[in-house]
This record gives structure tokens, C-alpha cells and sequence, in this order.
């Protein structure tokens, strides 16, 4: 199953280089100009990058050459393009390439240079404000989907690892019986007819034991990158699954229907539908949460320097962030706690914001987006603290 979880985000965040560059470009599932407008935006910020390395950082023309040549190399891989997501990400540690596609909405593409990735852009796709699962329940082939307000995107689930088919055991079963009656198991043997027979309530038990199997095996890997999920199927399936399932983050709510997943969209916006009420009451226990927090002391908007320093030292347990936010230029002096700010980027130093989020992530807190309306006291950042600082 591919998703990009926690753990790849961990990794990401140790990447350090003599220069490193992030890009983050909006793209296509679907093109009728062979992608031309995806790879066009990819052009545009290694052409900004050029000058920027040529002019902020000195470099020689066969350095930046050198530097970005995997990333022009990209332009002209047809084959990589033709699988985009909604958003690629892309990252060059002195020349090496890495890449990633989510599904997440970017209006306009940007870019930062520093040695170290800018990740903030990544950091929608590792929370639950309005992010979940879909797990389409059919008979034929189970199917996951990760999505948010606007996107819908398959994961792939490796069928050696998860049992997707009730219907495919089912025929499987029938063909091993026949081949023993045949063999001269005897008419008990040929008579068996697999699953499909008896009474519904025979084929419930049936498909519910399939349900306990199958949520075995998939849990475990949701597990890896938990969110909610939620269903999708026939009604009579639903209160099977949720007898099966032992995921704590399983929504009450499901999708009615018979899909086969050739009906993305409509799945997509019913989904949306059914989940929205969960993620707006969500929206609302966290601002009530960070107001009852301000008055215990334990809630901060405005001492930007306090609240950056307490991300790095593992004190917020959950980070606002405007989504309109200004890049906060300095560093982090570990030997004497210190944050230092910076006027303007330098090549050595970092935006503050995104380090301190990093730390919150990887000190097992939460960071959210609000639009600047819904930011306390109209900060850029604004934390709610574990302790007392």
C-alpha cells in the first residue's frame, strides 16, 4: 500500500545538504496537451531557482548546471508524468532527485533554497482536518481512497498482503472442490458449491468472516499513517464491516451504493458529504480547546520567540498555522536554547515556522492550517502548549 506517512516525513526532515531545494508544483490527473501546463510549472521554478543560485548564492553556470540537471530531466519523462496526483513535490539534495505525489490542492507553485527541505506545504497530508480514508466496500474488489475537501485519490493494496476479494476466494473455493471431486474425492466433494449457497443469513456470517480476514491484514497498514476512515457499499454490508473492524478512527456515517470504482467523482463528492459534519465539529472542539487552554495558562499567540522555542523543545502540543504565513527567517542555537531571527534568508539559516513545526510533528503533536480570519489574536502562529512554560 503507498501512502506518504509520518515515518517518510521523518525521513524527509533529515535530509541536509550543502544547498537543498524544494519545489512544490500543482499538477494534473488527466491532460489533454500530453501535461504540457504540469511541466510547465516545473520549468518555471527551476528557471527561478537558476537565477537565484546565480544571484543570491554566486554559483558557476556549470554548478547550477550540475546542480539541476535531474530536475530538467524530469521535464522530459513522459511516462513519470502520465501518473501525477494533484500536487508534486520535488527535492534536490546537492543534485540527487527525490519525489513525491499527493493529493493535495496548490494554487501556485513555489520553491526555497537553503540545505535543509521546506516542508510545511507537506504538512495537510499527515493530519486529519479533513483528510480520511474511503474504503469501498465491494464484493468483487475492496478499494481504499484517500481524501480530502477536493481530491480522491486510489491507494494501492497489494493483493498478496490483503485479502480484496470475497468474490475472488468464493470462485477459488468452488474450483479447489470440483478439482477434489473429480480427483475422486467422492460426490460430497463435487457437490459443494462454495459460499454463493444457502440462506442470506448463511452468506452474512460468510462475509463477515471474510471482514474479520480482510481487516486483519489492512488495519495494520492504515495503522502506519492513521486517519479516519469511512465506508462505502451496499447497506447490508456496512454494520458487517463495522462488527469486523477493530480501527479506532472508523466514522459512524458510510456511502450508500454500488460502486465499482469507476464512479471517482460521485463517489468523491458523497463521501465529502457524509464526512464534512465530523471535520466541522472537529474544527470547532479544536478552537474551543485552544480558548479554554488561554485561560490555564497553557495557550500562546503572542510571543512568537516562546512559542518557537517551546516546538523545539517538545513543549506545543498542537501548532496553528495562517495560512497566509510570511517565512520567519533565523535558527535554532541548541547549546544554549537559543532562536536567533534573521531579517532576510542568509543560505545558512531557515524559516522558524516550518522548523518549529517539524519539531511538533515529530514530538507526536498537530499541526494545523486556519485560514487568517480564524487565527487567535490574527498571529501567523499560535500554539496550544503540553506544560507550562
Amino acid at each position: 500500500m503507498e501512502s506518504f506517512n509520518l515515518n517518510t516525513f521523518k525521513n524527509l526532515a533529515q535530509m541536509k545538504g550543502n544547498t537543498v531545494i524544494s519545489i512544490y508544483s500543482p499538477t494534473s490527473r488527466q491532460t489533454t496537451d500530453g501535461y504540457k501546463a504540469d511541466k510547465i510549472h516545473l520549468k518555471n521554478q527551476l528557471s527561478e531557482i537558476e537565477c537565484t543560485l546565480r544571484e543570491r548564492y554566486k554559483m558557476e553556470e556549470e554548478e547550477i548546471e550540475t546542480l539541476l540537471q535531474e530536475g530538467h530531466n524530469l521535464l522530459a519523462d513522459y511516462e513519470f508524468w502520465k501518473y501525477n496526483a494533484d500536487m508534486l513535490a520535488s527535492f534536490i539534495a546537492d543534485g540527487k532527485l527525490t519525489t513525491y505525489r499527493l493529493p493535495l490542492k496548490l494554487e501556485n507553485s513555489i520553491h526555497f533554497v537553503g540545505t535543509r527541505p521546506f516542508l510545511l506545504p507537506l504538512m495537510p497530508e499527515l493530519n486529519d482536518d479533513g483528510h480520511f480514508y474511503l474504503l469501498l466496500l465491494n464484493l468483487d474488489r475492496i478499494r481504499l481512497y484517500e481524501v480530502t475537501r477536493n481530491t480522491i485519490q486510489e491507494i494501492t493494496i497489494d493483493a498478496e498482503e490483503v485479502a480484496v476479494s470475497f468474490t475472488g476466494e468464493e470462485e477459488l473455493d468452488e474450483n479447489q472442490q470440483f478439482l477434489q471431486g473429480q480427483g475422486g474425492v467422492g460426490q460430497a466433494g463435487a457437490m459443494f458449491h462454495g459460499h454463493g449457497e444457502g440462506s442470506d443469513e448463511e452468506k452474512k456470517v460468510t462475509i463477515l468472516n471474510y471482514f474479520h480476514r480482510m481487516t486483519d491484514m489492512l488495519e495494520p497498514k492504515l495503522n502506519e499513517h492513521p486517519l479516519p476512515l469511512m465506508v462505502a457499499g451496499v447497506d447490508y454490508l456496512v454494520p458487517l464491516f463495522h462488527q469486523a473492524s477493530k480501527y479506532k478512527p472508523l466514522l459512524d456515517g458510510h456511502v450508500s451504493g454500488a460502486y465499482n470504482g469507476d464512479d471517482a467523482r460521485e463517489l468523491h463528492a458523497k463521501a465529502w458529504d457524509a464526512a464534512a459534519p465530523y471535520f466541522s465539529s472537529e474544527s470547532k472542539k479544536r478552537k474551543e480547546m485552544y480558548t479554554q487552554k488561554e485561560a490555564e495558562g497553557l495557550a500562546l499567540s503572542n510571543d512568537r520567540a516562546k512559542l518557537i522555542k517551546a516546538s523545539f523543545v517538545g513543549g506545543v502540543e498542537t501548532l496553528f498555522v495562517s495560512t497566509d504565513h510570511k517565512h520567519v527567517w533565523g535558527g535554532f542555537v541548541e547549546e544554549d536554547y537559543k532562536i536567533v531571527f534573521d531579517e532576510k534568508p542568509t543560505g545558512e539559516n531557515h524559516c522558524l515556522i516550518d522548523l518549529a513545526a517539524v519539531k511538533v510533528l515529530e514530538n507526536k503533536g498537530k499541526v494545523y492550517f486556519l485560514e487568517p480570519e480564524e487565527m487567535p489574536g490574527e498571529s501567523q502562529i499560535a500554539g496550544i502548549l503540553r506544560y507550562e512554560i
